[in-house]
C-alpha cells in the first residue's frame, strides 16, 4: 500500500481541541478555487471508502455535520447526491435516516424545499425509476409502529397546499394506464384488521 497522510489536529486535556480547515481563498473578479476531495479507485475489491464524519460527545450532544451550497446574485448552488451507475450487481443505494435513540425519540427526516419570494416554491419530488425487467419498482410510504400500552402508530396526512388568495390545490390519486394485454391497476382503499 501507498502511505497515508493525516490531517489532524492535536488533543486538548482542559479544553476544546484545534480546528482544521481546508478551504481556496476567495476571489476578485472570477472564480472561487475548488475544493476537491476524491478517494482513489481500485482494480481489485471495493473502491476506496469517503468517511465524513462529525464528533462524539459523552456530556452533550454530538457534532452537527452541515452540507451547504453558496448563495449567489441570481441562483443558489445545487447539490446533487447520487450514487453511481452500477454493471451487472445493480447501482449502489441510497439511504436517508436518523439514528436510533436509546432513551428518547429518534431524530426527525426533513425533506422540503425553500419558500420563494417573487415566485413559486420549489417542487419536491419522490420517483422510482423505470426497468426493463419484472415489475416496476415500489413507493412505500408508512408511519412508525408502536409498542406502547395505549399508544397509536404513526399518522399519514397527505395534503394539497393553501391558497391564501383563491383556490387550494388538488389532490390526485390514480393508477397509470396499462398497455395492450393488459388493465390498469387498481386502487385499493383499506383500514387494517383488529
Amino acid at each position: 500500500s501507498s502511505g497515508k497522510l493525516v490531517f489532524s489536529s492535536g488533543t486538548s486535556k482542559g479544553g476544546n481541541s484545534g480546528a482544521v480547515y481546508i478551504g481556496s481563498g476567495a476571489a476578485t473578479g472570477g472564480r472561487g478555487g475548488l475544493v476537491g476531495i476524491s478517494v482513489g479507485s481500485a482494480t481489485s475489491g471495493a473502491g476506496g471508502m469517503l468517511y465524513l464524519r462529525s464528533g462524539d460527545s459523552t456530556d452533550g450532544a454530538g457534532g452537527e455535520l452541515s452540507l451547504s451550497t453558496g448563495s449567489g446574485s441570481t441562483t443558489g448552488g445545487a447539490m446533487t447526491l447520487k450514487t453511481s451507475d452500477g454493471g451487472s450487481g445493480g447501482s449502489g443505494a441510497a439511504t436517508m435516516e436518523s439514528g436510533a435513540a436509546t432513551s428518547g425519540s429518534s431524530g426527525a427526516v426533513s425533506v422540503k424545499s425553500g419558500t420563494g419570494t417573487g415566485g413559486a416554491g420549489g417542487a419536491v419530488s419522490l420517483s422510482v425509476g423505470s426497468g426493463d425487467t419484472g415489475a416496476g419498482g415500489g413507493l412505500s410510504l408508512r408511519a412508525g409502529v408502536t409498542s406502547a400500552t395505549g399508544g397509536t402508530g404513526g399518522s399519514i396526512v397527505v395534503e394539497s397546499g393553501e391558497g391564501v388568495a383563491t383556490s387550494s390545490g388538488m389532490v390526485t390519486i390514480r393508477s397509470a394506464n396499462s398497455g395492450a394485454a393488459g388493465a390498469s391497476g387498481k386502487l385499493v382503499f383499506s383500514s387494517g384488521t383488529s
